[in-house]
């Protein structure tokens, strides 16, 4: 740690790391840089803008277990906002950045990589590039430009400092290209939650973000009243009065457009109005409607831009009565495609299957914009599903976003901002919407396969305890037609009750045998009568073929021990056909698997009416896809495949 004093206002400044050249006072806005034991003055720091940022320098937080502090800060410009890469100190002295870009945030280290890094001209957004062996994709290419600094920093920065960059993700890593030195700079990194930092002396939420404080205000150009601006940095507004759109631009306001009377909206949640969403307070600060065209039909849809000075901007989106909570994603998915070749993404351990491809344009906007929105502003979409999630691909010229939405009740929205009016009447299916009953199908799943397992058991022990043995076994000999009944001798059945089988092996040939059959207790009188048609044929006909049986199994149930008899009568075809032979067996307690499956089917009937409903709530879905036909029956394996993992 090294300090010295401003040589423009006495004050003391501190270099806490060794690899600062630069610092800022805090009093003067003199601009320092460190000469060996001296500091030179190099003129007067730029003022930097006011932001919606909750990091100030003397923050403190974690990243992954380690400690660090915001020791510098470098606010730059890019011609549709700001954002802030502040100077991370941690205790092992290394230096980092954390990149703020309104709510997003990247930590980042100076890297080195065996390959040299492609030229920006190079770069296009949306393509792969390969960085110490690991897939990222370009996701932003930027000419910024410096506006100020604070702090200490690594290198000598100033006001329109040029700071041409490209942002990189892949599916678990960040990258930042700087290409404002001759040979670019390699920062590797991720992507993070603002929990995930443990952050301690912020800034105070009502100087930096949405709250009742009134922030800052600008005055309307066309007709001169106040608007309030709720959020720092705020790059466009529209007037509450005249409903001019207003580019705030330091503070030098121009009107841009201003819509005509009969094409204003009034959003159906009102800018301004507070809501919670899991347990986190958002203010509506912004409203668009965005237009697009589907097989030649015009839709819209709305979309409420959400502040909170912690968790950055949020999205509520809401087609057709259908809303959804949208963030964007914290790294790229990955490319994949579905078993029949459909376009999908992977994130977040999710396949996320591609749904439609849409141009959206702003046909209005109100409210208040970390970007230079502006009315005809046209983005390519491609949507990708996973109910109850979608997945949002927006490309927009050297720039790819990624937002993940989450189907949310109208319930839900109405409780979370307090509205009293009806909420907009649902019509149709959402892409992403989950089917209502999936819980009980789900339910009804696993208590078929908790009871098949059980049924099972019960079977095994069943199979186990059978001793399929023979009690009684003859030939027998009937000629052709009619023939006399046949009784055996008397049989002795022992052990406990259960079943006996007669089991008839014959041998038919292109003939057929009908046997009317009574087992008789001889001990009580009971008869258990048994008929049964045994018949098989054979021939060739452009190749063998044959049809039915030469044998027979009848399974009489619940037969006590004792002692039996049993009377055969047949028949078979009449002369000149030949007699028919049998061997007979009567056996004990045979292991047998009708009653399981007899069990399983009716089981089924169950999840199988819930597959049905699920399988057309599907189909409906996907018909208003770019995937009506392909994606239906995939969908049904994919159940199948749903079903077999839960």
């Amino acid at each position: 740690m090294k300090t010295a004093n401003c040589p423009t206002c006495g004050a003391q400044v501190t270099f806490r790391t060794t690899a600062s050249i630069m610092a800022v006072c805090e009093y003067c806005r003199s601009t320092l840089i460190r000469r060996g034991a001296d500091v030179e003055n190099i003129g007067k720091m730029a003022e930097l803008l006011e932001d919606a940022s909750l990091v100030q320098i003397g923050t403190e937080g974690k990243y992954r277990g380690m400690h660090f502090a915001v020791i510098g800060r470098i606010q730059l410009q890019y011609p549709d906002g700001i954002w802030n890469e502040w100077h991370l100190l941690f205790d092992n002295q290394r230096s980092g950045w954390l990149s703020d870009a309104n709510g997003d945030y990247t930590v980042t280290f100076l890297s080195k990589v065996p390959e040299p890094v492609p030229a920006l001209a190079d770069l296009k957004a949306g393509m792969e590039v390969t960085l110490n062996g690991e897939p990222f994709t370009v996701t932003d290419i930027e000419n910024g430009k410096c506006i100020a600094g604070a702090g200490e920093l690594l290198f000598k920065v100033g006001a329109g400092y040029d700071a041409p960059s490209a942002d990189l993700r892949s599916a678990r890593n960040f990258a930042s290209i700087d290409y404002s030195e001759e040979i670019p700079l390699l920062f590797l990194g991720a992507s993070v939650d603002f929990a995930d930092l443990h952050f301690a002396n912020l800034r105070d939420a009502s100087q930096a973000g949405v709250g009742k404080i009134k922030l800052n205000a600008i005055q309307c150009p066309s007709c001169a009243a106040t608007i309030e601006l709720h959020a720092p940095g705020i790059l466009r507004v529209t007037c509450g009065s005249c409903h001019s759109l207003i580019d705030n631009d330091n503070e030098n306001v121009k009107i841009l457009r201003k819509f005509a009377a009969q094409q204003l909206i009034d959003p159906f949640i009102p800018l301004g109005t507070e809501g919670k969403f899991k347990g986190v307070p958002y203010r509506v600060i912004g409203f668009l409607r965005r237009t697009g065209k589907s097989e030649g039909v015009l839709f819209s849809w709305d979309e409420y831009l959400l502040h909170n000075p912690a968790e950055g901007f949020r999205w509520l989106t809401e087609y057709d009565g259908h809303w959804n909570f949208a963030r964007p994603t914290n790294s790229a998915p990955a490319k994949s495609t579905t078993m029949n070749g459909q376009r999908a993404l992977l994130y977040g351990g999710q396949m996320y299957r591609h749904y439609e491809e849409d141009e959206a344009k702003v046909s209005y906007v109100a409210g208040e914009f970390y970007w230079r929105v502006s009315t005809d502003e046209t983005v390519t979409v491609n949507d990708y599903i996973a109910p109850p999630y979608v997945l949002s691909e927006e490309k927009s010229g050297n720039e790819i976003t990624w937002t993940v939405g989450e189907y949310t009740e109208p319930e839900v929205v109405k409780n979370a901002f307090a509205i009293t009016r009806p909420m907009p009447e649902r019509n149709g299916l959402a892409p992403n919407q989950p089917w209502p009953h999936e819980a009980a199908y789900q339910l009804v799943w696993r208590s078929f396969r908790y009871v098949t397992l059980i049924a099972f058991v019960v079977q095994l022990i069943s199979v186990a305890m059978a001793d399929n043995r023979t009690v009684y076994s003859t030939a027998l000999n009937f000629p052709a037609g009619n023939s006399e009944a046949v009784t055996t001798p008397v049989f002795e059945v022992t052990g406990r009750t259960g079943n006996l089988h007669i089991i008839n092996k014959t041998n038919l040939d292109n003939n057929w045998l009908y046997l009317d059959m009574e087992l008789v207790a001889r001990d009580t009188g009971q008869v258990y009568a048994v008929r049964r048609e045994v018949s098989y044929y054979s021939g060739y006909d452009d190749g063998n073929w044959s049809e039915g049986s030469t044998s027979d199994d009848a399974a009489i149930a619940n037969v006590p021990p004792g002692h039996y008899l049993l009377s055969v009568d047949a028949e078979s075809a009449p002369a000149p056909a030949r007699g028919v032979s049998t061997q007979l067996q009567i056996r004990r307690n045979v292991s047998n698997w009708h009653n399981f499956i007899t069990i399983e089917i009716l089981l089924l009937l169950f999840p199988v009416s819930y597959w049905l409903r699920r399988y057309s709530f599907e189909a409906r879905r996907w018909s208003g896809s770019e995937y009506p036909q392909g994606s239906t029956g995939e969908k049904v394996l994919s159940m199948l495949k749903d079903d077999s993992d839960d």
